[in-house]
This record gives structure tokens, C-alpha cells and sequence, in this order.
């Protein structure tokens, strides 16, 4: 088993990059831990939210208009790296993909919009699938399901009076084989996929909200059919729906997962979950194949460039220690991060955070640097939240960093290909 490319880490920036070089006609093996992020995400891209927190004029402040920010950014940011027309590539790509896929992906990353959430708050994002897209006006109905125990149609209801809207709560059964017990998130999802099981659901929504103009509904309206299931619950009930993003598992971001994986399939890409890339063979400042650990020992993957995207501290592409060292987990790669372990805590536990600021250093090309600026590895780029230089939680950045510059790693080594 080997492959021209070896893409380690299987979230949102692993796979975009596995489909764009597998599209370019290279030969990809995606290997990974897990799923990745994609499962706790939005389903959408939130491209950039706010400014870095620091000292220059202007940070931290909101964005109301990402691409024009894009200027305002640090020089070691990784958008300052790859530029506007990567992450519009990597945008073009997920608006390919989803069309393909039947998901309707609406917003423009020129200017972010608002999301609603599960517990009745406003989220800043770029772009976002349909069922979450909707101003909320008039009359509000915050629907909950009985059984379904992540998201409390009283505390959304409750956020929302607050934020100035007409909002009441409403519980509703579902049907016969769902009461009485504990339902989630994937299940609901399933279940609606399901015509007649969405015609009661239907039936039950149109009765209890009847005069409300729009529902507010947990984002599990359909898994594969999840467009059709949407359509068809407002067309049955008589009413607007709008999905609110949830805590993981995220329905709208396994949508998106499940259309990567779609696709990896037609491409042909070879790919593996649960084999953790765990070291690599070297020659000089080259790695000549990865290591995984398979069940029964360690699995060699032979191949001529390695993209790494096992994403930072969260996704456990870096380790941290108590004296305050931090370690690149599968290539023991140099991590930008601080002299002292008192600088892993931050007096605002909402704010931007060393910690989430800590990762890889990279140049131009993406190629990982030591302190002095110079490539460690020549064939290895690194991309997505494993990069030094930006906060992807506080700026509300992370899926549009991550598409950028697994746009702009595509195209290099396509390009690097075409020159061979």
C-alpha cells in the first residue's frame, strides 16, 4: 500500500485537500485517528469572525466583511500565507462538492451572516446550509422533540425573548417506536430521512404551532435526504423551519462528511480511520513513507509527499506536558508556542488563548520551518488548525483556514507533479 500523497488527519481541511489533489490526478491515502472535526462543526464555513486578539488598532473587534479583513492580518497569519485566492478555491471546491451532494450551501464569504444555536444565541459564520438560514421575525416557536435530550426548546425560547423576539416553547411526541426513551442526534437524523416517519412529525409540528411564523427546530431534519426532508416538513406542517446548530454530533457537519467520503470513493482515494499515523521513515530532509499503528503492528505507507492535517492541541496533532512543552504528535515537527506552562491559562476563558495559538510554523509553501525560517521537511506541508499564527475558535476562523490552505497544498503539489 503506498501513494504519491499520504494526507494524515481526515477533518474538514484533510479531506478537502485529499479530494482537490485526487481531482489533480494524484494518487492520495488519507489515514487518520478518527473522523476529525467535521462531526463537531457547524456544517458551514466561518471564514473570519474577528479580528486576532493583540496589540494592534483594531483587535478583536467583529467583521462584518471577512475577504476585506483579510488585509488586516498578521504577517505570519496563515490567510497572509496563502492569500485570497486560496481560500477561494477551497470555497469553490465545498460549493462543488455540496452541489453534487444536494446540499445547499447559501452566504458569500465576503460578508458573514448570524446562525442561530440549540440553546438560542447568534453565531457569526460566512456560509451555512439552507435548513440553518432564515431571519427569525414575528411570532417564534422553539420546538423540541420528547426524548430528545440536547436541545431544551425552554432555554432557546428563553435566550430568544431576551435578544427581543416574540419566542414561546413547544414540546412535541414523536412517534410511535420513539416515546419513552432517549433519542439522538444520528438516530432523529435517520428517522426523518423517512417520509411517513416526517409526515407524523409533520402532522404533530402544523397542530401544536399553528400561528407561529417560523419554527426553530434542532439541525436533525435528515442525514442523506436532509434538503428533501427540510422541504418537505415545512410543505407538510404549513410552516417556516430553521435548523439550530447543536452540540456534536453535528448532523449538518456529518451532511458535509459524508459527501467528502462520497466523493474520496469516486476518486478512487484509498483511506483509512482509526490507523494513527504514529512516526515516518526518513531520507535526509525527505520522508519516504508513514507509519501507522495497525491492530496487529505497524502499517508502512510508502509515498512522495505528506500533507499533515491532524489539527492542534484539540485534534490532538500536539501534545502538551506540565513544564509547558509542546510536541508535534506524528513527525516530531517544531511547535511556535511560549516559554512558561503559566501561559497555558488566560484570565478570559472565552477569549483567544495561547494554547489555541500554538502550533507549526510554516513558510510560503507551506513547508514546516525551524525558529531561524529554514524548511525542516521537504516534501511535508502542513495545513489547517495545526498552524502556528492564528486562533481558529476566537476569530472564528477555522474551516475557512483550513479550505485555504488545503487549496493552496493541492495546488502546489499538483503543480510540483506537472513540473516532474
Amino acid at each position: 500500500m503506498g501513494a504519491d500523497v499520504v494526507v494524515i488527519g481526515a477533518g474538514p481541511s484533510g479531506l478537502a485537500a485529499a479530494a482537490m489533489l485526487a481531482e489533480a490526478g494524484r494518487q492520495v491515502q488519507v489515514i487518520a485517528r478518527g473522523h476529525g472535526f467535521t462531526h463537531w462543526a457547524a456544517g458551514g464555513i466561518d471564514v473570519l469572525g474577528r479580528l486576532p486578539a493583540g496589540d494592534e488598532a483594531g483587535a478583536g473587534e467583529p467583521v462584518e466583511r471577512p475577504l476585506e479583513a483579510l488585509g488586516r492580518l498578521p504577517d505570519g497569519h496563515p490567510y497572509s500565507l496563502v492569500g485570497e485566492g486560496a481560500l477561494l478555491a477551497g470555497i469553490g471546491h465545498v460549493r462543488a462538492l455540496t452541489d453534487r451532494a444536494g446540499i445547499e450551501l447559501v452566504g458569500d464569504p465576503a460578508v458573514n451572516r448570524s446562525q442561530i444555536t440549540g440553546i438560542g444565541t447568534r453565531r457569526t459564520t460566512a456560509l451555512l446550509q439552507t435548513q440553518g438560514d432564515g431571519a427569525l421575525a414575528g411570532r417564534v416557536a422553539a420546538i423540541g422533540f420528547a426524548g430528545f435530550e440536547d436541545f431544551s426548546s425552554h432555554l432557546c425560547a428563553d435566550r430568544l425573548h431576551r435578544i427581543g423576539l416574540d419566542a414561546v416553547p413547544i414540546e412535541i411526541p414523536l412517534p410511535q417506536g420513539f416515546r419513552g426513551r432517549h433519542v439522538n442526534a444520528v438516530e432523529l437524523a435517520r428517522a426523518f430521512d423517512g417520509r411517513e416517519f416526517r409526515g407524523a412529525v409533520a402532522g404533530t409540528l402544523g397542530r401544536a404551532a399553528a400561528g407561529a411564523d417560523v419554527c426553530v427546530v434542532p439541525a436533525v431534519i435528515g442525514l442523506a435526504n436532509a434538503a428533501e426532508a427540510w422541504a418537505d416538513l415545512q410543505e407538510l406542517a404549513g410552516l417556516r423551519v430553521v435548523e439550530a446548530a447543536l452540540p456534536p454530533p453535528s448532523i449538518p457537519g456529518l451532511r458535509l462528511f459524508d459527501a467528502w467520503r462520497e466523493r474520496l470513493s469516486e476518486l478512487g482515494v484509498g483511506w483509512r480511520l482509526g490507523l494513527p499515523a504514529i512516526g515516518a521513515e526518513r531520507d535526509g530532509d525527505r520522508v519516504t513513507a508513514v507509519l501507522g499503528e495497525g491492530a496487529s503492528g505497524p502499517v508502512r505507507i510508502p509515498c512522495d509527499e505528506v500533507v499533515l492535517a491532524t489539527g492542534g492541541v484539540a485534534g490532538g496533532g500536539i501534545e502538551t506536558y506540565r513544564d509547558g512543552t509542546l510536541a508535534e504528535t506524528v513527525l516530531g515537527l517544531p511547535i511556535d508556542g511560549f516559554a512558561h506552562r503559566t501561559e497555558f491559562l488566560a484570565a478570559d476563558f472565552f477569549g483567544s488563548h495561547r494554547l489555541a495559538q500554538a502550533g507549526v510554523r510554516v513558510n510560503r509553501e507551506l513547508r514546516p520551518v525551524d525558529r531561524a525560517g529554514a524548511p525542516v521537511l521537504g516534501n511535508v506541508r502542513v495545513i489547517g488548525t495545526q498552524l502556528a499564527g492564528h486562533d481558529p475558535t476566537a476569530e472564528g476562523s477555522r474551516e475557512g483556514v483550513g479550505l485555504a490552505t488545503a487549496a493552496r497544498a493541492a495546488e502546489l503539489l499538483a503543480g510540483a507533479r506537472a513540473r516532474g
